[in-house]
């Protein structure tokens, strides 16, 4: 076994122990030497070693028939966020010839500790991990706070270092976890404790007295009536570096210009401090220390519609008798961060030009700004934040002033609407039916926490359900799904009062049954579940594990959370099906494994191809046919008996993957 080499760039083969050697002439491997070879014999000649009897090999086959010799290591231990796992780079060599340079293992089957460590470190410290669990959501969530916090203070190290961000998870998770499968899995069986303690606060996250100001930092820019939103960035040397103005294009010409200058209260001490050692000598050291003076100005000085050089001008006289103009300010150049950057935006939201040059994007945007300002102040109906219905009527459309035709709509913002107008018909249909959905729900609300209550969910059912989820989730998705179905049966195109309250009691009266009517396919549906699950695991450790990994991977994208919710009551109805379909398969999967991987590898395809769409990012509803095709394909392959809901077969799956391509 060790009379094997590897070609190198010189077509000379390294064998082990450093040993090299080349093709004996006469060989028939002479003239096509392979990458790698096994010489019957190796002999010194004249001071030249030649190879002799040679026959191409491949490294895994020397692997195989050398195993005892191999010396193996593992380096470069780190987190795939796409395998879900820790995994090292292998090396395998023989005697000094390496055999295989870059191998992906897992590595906690070489170091448990160390890949726990990384785990923490790299899933979840930083998130990057695909997971069912919430709580890493959740801890990305203050993060990102953090992140803002510090934006908006522009100082580093409020947040604190990674180290201590990993010791808050040491000894709070099992230590054979280091997967996200693993992590999943315990996660659904621990205790509420145990998921809380895992979840940051914000001062778990930021250094001991790192708090924000909200003053200091508004979250928008009030110029009443209007108010304008702002946001932070803290990357020096970035475009978008410093604060930035949300500004709708309506209102390009009517913002105070010299109001920004201000910038907020939290950075303009920073601002008029830059200001003052940006004088000349001569003028500078009348004024020093000159944080002390930016401090006093801005006691005394409140924001305004004003310029702020003339304004700090004047104090400066004021308080030191001191001549000096606004002028001596005009030639001093300041970071990007002290000028307040402008994105210009339309009525959807689109980023139409973005700058901190207010004067260049009015010169720019001038005429459509005039134009979009008008259609606003011609039409006087529109409102922000709106909590409940108390419109006596929204038009369909209306007709400005300037000759120009809106559509107004309802738009939902969340928890409240908006009532704005539209430039096209089919844009302002579908932001009102979401806007009247957001008032139905805020007009439902006490109605829809009795039906919860009320949802007859016995404790059997709780109890076989709770490997899926608790029943207080299971009661939300019940009546959340309940109260689309009702969704879909009325029209929301409403814009009277009369209309509105009709829509209201109609879904008042109906909220509780279609909850129940939810209730009633889901019984089955968790029955199914319960009794298929035992089936997913294999009799033997290893026992036709690619059969038994297909299945639990089936069975969790079926049951996928929050699918009582979200999927319609036509394909709930053939889920029982589909659970009887997977726990046939079970049963004839343990007695006759070979006959099963025959008819999954007839699926996989179809499956794998339907993943790498969604992965790609493919429209859901276009793949719906796709995804259903494939269950019926299964329920086909695995339980003939229980027969499909629609014809199915290879051909067709083949089309309707061409037709998503």
């Amino acid at each position: 076994p060790t009379q094997v080499g590897r070609k190198d760039e010189k077509g000379i083969y390294q064998s082990t122990r450093e040993r090299k050697f080349q093709v004996f002439p006469g060989s028939a491997l002479s003239k096509a030497p392979p990458n790698w070879i096994f010489s019957a014999q190796i002999l010194d000649v004249g001071g030249r070693v030649w190879g002799m009897a040679n026959a191409r090999v491949e490294p895994l086959w020397i692997e195989q028939q050398a195993a005892h010799l191999l010396r193996t290591s593992c380096r470069e231990a780190h987190w795939s966020k796409k395998r879900g796992c820790v995994v090292a780079y292998e090396q395998v060599s023989l005697f000094g010839l390496v055999l295989v340079e870059k191998r992906p293992v897992t590595f906690q089957q070489q170091d448990p500790a160390l890949a726990h460590a990384i785990f923490l470190r790299e899933a979840l410290v930083r998130g990057d991990i695909d997971t069912k669990a919430d709580f890493v959501r959740a801890n990305l969530r203050v993060l990102e706070e953090a992140q803002g916090i510090e934006a908006k203070q522009r100082r580093e190290g409020l947040i604190r270092h990674e180290d201590e961000l990993v010791a808050f998870f040491e000894g709070k998770l099992p230590q054979d976890i280091a997967s996200s499968r693993a992590l999943d899995a315990w996660y659904r069986k621990a205790r509420p404790a145990e998921q809380a303690a895992l979840r940051w606060s914000l001062d778990d996250v930021m250094a001991g007295g790192a708090g924000l100001d909200a003053k200091a930092f508004p979250a928008a820019l009030e110029m009443p009536p209007q108010k304008y939103r702002l946001e932070y960035r803290f990357v020096p040397g970035d475009e978008a570096d410093g604060v930035t103005l949300q500004l709708p294009l309506a209102m390009l010409n009517a913002l105070p210009a010299a109001r920004c200058q201000w910038l907020v209260p939290g950075l303009l001490a920073d601002k008029v401090a830059e200001l003052i050692r940006g004088l000349p000598k001569a003028l500078r050291r009348n004024f020093v220390p000159a944080p002390d003076f930016a401090r006093a100005f801005v006691e005394a000085e409140s924001p305004r519609d004003e310029s702020l050089v003339k304004v700090l001008a004047a104090f400066l006289k004021r308080t030191t008798g001191v001549d000096i103009g606004a002028g001596e300010f005009a030639g001093i150049e300041l970071p990007p961060h002290f000028l307040m950057r402008y994105r210009l935006h339309d009525e959807r939201g689109r980023t139409l030009a973005s700058g901190r040059d207010l004067a260049a994007l009015r010169g720019q945007w001038e005429g459509q700004a005039r134009e979009a300002f008008s259609r606003k102040t011609d039409i006087e109906l529109t409102r922000e934040h709106v909590a409940s219905w108390d419109f006596e009527e929204i038009p369909a459309q209306v007709r400005s002033d300037a000759g120009l035709t809106a559509f107004p709509a309802l738009v939902d913002l969340g928890e409240t609407v908006a009532l704005r107008v539209f430039e096209r018909a089919d844009e302002a249909r579908a932001a009102h039916r979401q806007g009247v959905v957001r008032l139905l729900r805020n007009a439902l609300a006490s109605e829809a926490k009795q039906a919860r209550r009320r949802l007859p969910i016995g404790n059997a059912l709780a109890l076989k359900y709770a490997p899926l989820g608790g029943v207080d989730g299971l009661r939300e998705d019940l009546l959340e799904g309940g109260f689309s179905d009702l969704l879909e049966r009325h029209a929301l195109d409403v814009r009277t009062a009369g209309a509105f309250e009709v829509l209201r009691t109609q879904c008042s009266r109906e909220l509780f049954g279609a909850g129940v009517e939810r209730l009633k396919l889901a019984e089955p549906i968790i029955e199914a579940q319960a009794e298929t699950k035992p089936w997913l695991e294999p009799p033997l450790l290893g026992f036709a594990r690619a059969s038994y990994d297909d299945l639990r991977e089936q069975f969790d994208a079926l049951l996928v959370p929050g699918f009582l919710r979200d999927l319609p009551l036509a394909r709930l109805t053939h889920y029982p099906r589909y659970l009887r379909a997977m726990r046939l398969r079970g049963e004839r999967l343990r007695q006759d494994p070979a006959k099963d991987q025959q008819r999954m590898l007839q699926v996989l395809p179809y499956w794998r191809a339907y993943l790498q769409q969604r992965a790609a990012g493919t429209d859901p509803a276009a793949l719906a046919e796709l995804r259903w095709l494939i269950e019926e394909w299964r329920v086909s392959l695995f339980a003939q008996e229980l027969k499909t809901a629609e014809p199915v077969s290879a051909k067709r799956l083949a089309k309707a993957l061409a037709a998503l391509d």
